[in-house]
């Protein structure tokens, strides 16, 4: 269980408690301190357990070269990831585990529930996907990202058959990536039912400022001409995508006419969106766009 931490120190108690609540007990947590400056390091420590793991960085590093730092401490057959400021099911590793008795799985994935810290009194207890596709996943990704990271379960084998693990080029599209050349090779086995709750709250990295814009650009323009994804229906979707984000960009960062003249190159849906968000004040579109 790979535990990333950069001064994480006000959720991990949660999270930590929902891995020793844990069904399944054959685990060991590999908790990568990132250079945390508050007493991320003194609370893990406080456990006197022969499974807990702790290393920390040198000096604080890009999230997915993090990610890639703790996954060389991995011993386990099986890697799951648990973000400090979520929380998991009881039953999340043992329903989990047992999807990979089927060879051709490389890795699985399951439902989760917000918590919105965004909003006051806003808690939901619905999961947040109705359903989850299974199987051969690579078309469904290019429509949309549906795995929660903290929900994630990786085969070792499979990541190992990767030229590489995490793009440590990037700072939010990292996992993404990571599924997308995962699944070129290996199926996904979903599970429909929640199996953690995913903490949505001001400081996540997600969507905020749309630095994700420039970053799928970097990506797109290498995979674009990759014939296996071309044939793909969605990929043409995912390509509108990137086109709405970058206009979403420039309206964030107040380039209206700039934002005004790529719109041709959008769907109708995505025309109908930045029109109306062209109209509203620049604090507005702020709001609007920081709550992707």
């Amino acid at each position: 269980i790979i535990m990333n931490c950069f001064n994480g120190e006000r959720y991990l108690h949660q999270a930590i408690e929902s891995i020793l609540k844990q069904s399944y007990q054959n685990w060991e947590i590999v908790f990568w301190d990132n250079k945390s400056t508050d007493n991320s390091e003194i609370f893990f420590k406080s456990y006197c357990d022969s499974r807990f793991h702790y290393y920390k960085s040198k000096k604080h590093n890009p999230l997915y070269e993090a990610r890639n730092y703790a996954l060389l401490k991995c011993k386990g057959e099986l890697i799951a990831f648990l973000d400090v400021d979520d929380i998991w099911f009881p039953e999340k590793l043992s329903v989990q585990i047992s999807l990979f008795n089927n060879i051709n799985v490389g890795l699985s994935c399951g439902n989760y529930i917000k918590l919105n810290e965004r909003k006051k009194n806003n808690i939901s207890l619905k999961s947040e996907y109705l359903s989850l596709p299974d199987g051969d996943v690579l078309n469904e990704l290019f429509y949309e990202n549906f795995v929660h990271f903290s929900s994630l379960m990786i085969r070792k084998k499979a990541l190992s058959e990767l030229e590489y693990f995490f793009d440590p080029r990037f700072n939010i599209i990292g996992d993404y990536d990571l599924l997308i050349r995962l699944c070129c090779k290996w199926k996904l086995a979903s599970i429909q039912q929640p199996i953690t709750y995913y903490r949505w709250h001001q400081n996540n990295t997600g969507y905020k400022g749309l630095l994700i814009s420039d970053e799928f650009n970097i990506w797109f323009n290498e995979i674009k001409n990759n014939k296996n994804y071309k044939k793909l229906s969605n990929f043409i979707i995912f390509e509108f995508k990137i086109k709405f984000y970058n206009v979403l960009k420039l309206l964030y960062d107040g380039e209206k006419i700039k934002a005004f003249k790529k719109i041709n190159s959008l769907t109708v849906k995505h025309k109908i969106k930045l029109l109306i968000a062209m109209i509203l004040p620049a604090k507005l579109i702020k709001l609007w766009i920081d709550g992707f």
